[in-house]
């Protein structure tokens, strides 16, 4: 053992002196760093200038996927380019693998990367391996003072980031807890569906820089995404650029996963795109474009953007419901029975089904002959009250208006909701479009009596139609029963088949007519005339 001169005390000590403020820069760095990333840097950067090192990259496995990505890289004297990635990632992945620091070499002597002098050091906290330092010099190895130096240093970095997950952990949770109670007060505003997508674009862009979020929705057809919200619409208004977010949509559509495109050329630079998915379908694609200050999103953002995502499909689903439904039936029910609907949202209105319903058809005598002799404005106001004054009634009684055909109602009920006693509303209607019929012919003399028919049975109601236009309906022979006993009523009188006078007998006044032979049926009907109620 030699003995201790007053040089190699000093050297020690100066050692220990650049050991403790190398530690101390360190978590200095890491405690003032905005984000994990620029902790990561700083760190490489001081412990590489500490030791003269011309190269350091920091590798770490990812807190999400447990792979090993290449995080921080500095570079002074400009050796390395992309074609040494497979080379720098071996051997990071070699320095993982390390009980110790100690040289490391590389594959290939004739890459950049293979002229280096390369010494690994893996950062572990316990038995969990966190990565590994990598720092290189061109023309000399590493000494023991620096081997010494690195082993301070890094002693301090494998706490200092484990310390800086757990922060990054507890910031990311709490931005994520404030950003999904700040997606459901939007929500529980009520506001209109577009102007809901809006607000929520507008916070998303707030929590995750972005130059641009957007919402892309299926159509009614479900294979077409449609831009349904944007907070900037000139960024994505050129056939180009949309094309690129329609291309990264449905690749995150596709497997289900983030799309990311980065370094791209042109207005758009950087691009994420997630599906939204609800109840293991995919109702549309969240994304946002140009990442504020960044060339690309960060592992933080995608995060974000996830538990957004993971909050909003439910919201968009209840707003495309209610959308779905007003649309079906805004003006086809009620108010009340359109609360009642949306307060139901485990029930899906629009389902194809069978049913049994009251069908109700009213219809004009004559109309088109009168038609003919009226003037068009005349013609025009007459129906318009005629048929006001018939949706009134039917509404008031909670049915549905199904459609208008000319100067015909059809009306049914039993739908959307059930309704024990919808055989009797449907005579209730009747006997009351009946009233207001008469009234509106003392305001107009030129207007003919109205004939009206009911009937009642099982159909099958649900949306039918196109992709491009879709139609709340019942389809079956009681509708088309009903249709022909409207078409046998004579001017002012109510008819009923035999199945609804079975259900209203106690309460309605009715006589039978002679038996009907109505077209499109083989056999004669069995029909009652409706006098009034009980």
């Amino acid at each position: 053992m030699s003995a201790l001169t007053p040089k190699s005390v000093e050297d020690q000590l100066n050692l220990s002196v650049k050991q403790v403020e190398l530690m101390l820069m360190i978590d200095t760095a890491c405690d003032n760093a905005e984000d994990d990333v620029a902790a990561l840097t700083g760190a490489v950067s001081l412990i590489s200038q500490a030791l003269e090192a011309e190269v350091g990259l920091l590798s770490w496995f990812d807190p999400d996927t447990q792979q090993l990505e290449m995080r921080s890289l500095v570079d002074q004297i400009g050796v390395l380019t992309p074609a040494n990635h497979a080379e720098l990632f071996r051997l990071s992945q070699a320095a993982c693998a390390l009980q110790a620091i100690q040289p490391v070499q590389a594959d290939a002597p004739s890459d950049a990367a293979g002229k280096l002098y390369w010494l690994g050091a893996p950062l572990r906290v316990k038995d969990q391996v966190l990565g590994a330092l990598l720092l290189g010099n061109v023309e000399r190895p590493f000494n023991a003072d620096e081997l010494a130096l690195l082993r301070a240093g890094t002693a301090q970095l494998d706490s200092a980031l484990l310390h800086l997950r757990t922060i990054q952990e507890l910031r990311f949770e709490r931005q994520e807890l404030r950003t999904l109670y700040a997606v459901d007060r939007i929500r529980d505003k009520g506001l209109p569906f577009n102007e809901m997508l809006d607000a929520v674009l507008v916070e998303l862009c707030n929590v995750v820089p972005a130059e641009a979020g957007f919402i892309l929705l299926y159509d009614t057809s479900g294979h077409q995404l449609e831009l349904r919200a944007a907070t900037n619409r000139d960024l994505l208004g050129l056939v180009e650029q949309y094309q690129l977010v329609q291309e990264a949509a449905s690749e995150a559509v596709l497997h289900g996963q983030p799309a990311v495109r980065n370094q791209l050329i042109g207005p758009i630079r950087s691009l994420i795109c997630l599906p939204l998915i609800l109840n293991e379908h995919v109702i549309g694609v969240l994304g946002v474009a140009n990442r504020t200050g960044r060339e690309e999103f960060t592992r933080v953002d995608r995060r974000l953007l996830w538990a957004i995502a993971s909050q909003i499909d439910t919201a968009i689903f209840e707003g495309l419901q209610i959308q779905r439904y007003r649309e079906a039936f805004g003006r086809r029910v009620g108010p009340q029975v359109m609360n009642r609907m949306l307060a139901t949202p485990d029930r899906d209105w629009l389902k194809g089904e069978r049913v049994v319903v009251s069908v109700l058809f009213s219809d004009i005598r004559g109309f088109t002959a009168t038609s003919e002799v009226l003037p068009p404005e005349t013609l025009v106001q007459m129906l318009s009250d005629h048929l006001s004054a018939m949706t009134d009634v039917v509404l008031t009684h909670e049915g549905t208006i199904d459609k208008f055909i000319g100067d015909s109602v059809m009306a049914l009920y039993n739908v959307p909701e059930r309704q024990p006693d919808h055989a009797l509303r449907a005579i209730q209607t009747a006997l009351e479009m009946q009233h207001a019929h008469r009234a509106l012919m003392q305001r107009w003399p030129e207007l003919p009596p109205i004939g009206l028919g009911v009937d009642t049975g099982e159909v099958i109601v649900g949306n039918f139609g196109s992709a491009r236009r879709l139609e709340y309906t019942a389809v079956g022979h009681h509708v088309n029963l009903a249709s022909r006993l409207c078409g046998a009523a004579e001017g002012d009188q109510i008819l009923m088949s035999a199945e609804t006078y079975a259900l209203v007998r106690d309460q309605v006044e009715a006589e039978p007519v002679a038996a009907l032979r109505l077209k499109g049926l083989a056999e004669a009907v069995e029909a009652y005339q409706v006098l009034g109620l009980k």
